[in-house]
């Protein structure tokens, strides 16, 4: 018996080693991005959105961005992307006539894959008077410029849409 416990022991510490080797390694792998919300744009009437689902775009190149959000019209200037360090990832939601409370909650890159998490809260104020307006709801942020070749988005802890890389980008 004794002979057993040595065996299972010198085997126990390698088996151990190698499993942390492995877990440090994939936590490695996720690279969490730091990211900055844009102000002062609207959603483009000929942008092209999912019908009832959200939509996620990915930029790259300032051109393609200006197709599809323009500066709105205020008093604020609208905030710049700078596209030689910076892409630009925007999320629009179906129009609604009670807007939806948003927010990121995490940007990370890992093996390739952008994920860009969000939180999506019902409004559940009550009014007395309901809105006659649609608004479009949506998220626009700013990243450092990563190499990606699909970008996943992630609403409430579910895959709701992924996109891969175009060719031509």
């Amino acid at each position: 018996m004794p002979l057993f416990s040595s065996v299972n022991r010198r085997l126990r510490v390698p088996i151990l080693l190698t499993t942390s080797l492995i877990v440090s390694i994939v936590t490695l792998a996720q690279v969490n991005l730091t990211h900055r919300m844009l102000t002062g744009y609207f959603l483009s009437n000929d942008a092209p959105v999912n019908k009832g689902k959200p939509t996620l775009f990915v930029f790259e190149q300032a051109e393609t961005f200006e197709q599809v959000f323009k500066p709105a019209a205020t008093s604020k200037r609208p905030d710049v992307v700078n596209f030689a360090k910076e892409m630009a990832i925007g999320i629009a939601l179906p129009p609604t006539n009670k807007p939806p409370k948003l927010s990121v909650s995490k940007v990370f890159v890992q093996d390739s894959i952008l994920t860009v998490r969000y939180i999506r809260m019902a409004d559940t104020t009550l009014t007395h008077n309901p809105q006659s307006f649609t608004s479009q709801p949506m998220l626009l942020l700013a990243i450092p410029k990563q190499t990606i070749l699909k970008t996943k988005l992630v609403e409430n802890g579910k895959v709701v849409q992924l996109v891969k890389k175009h060719e031509h980008e």
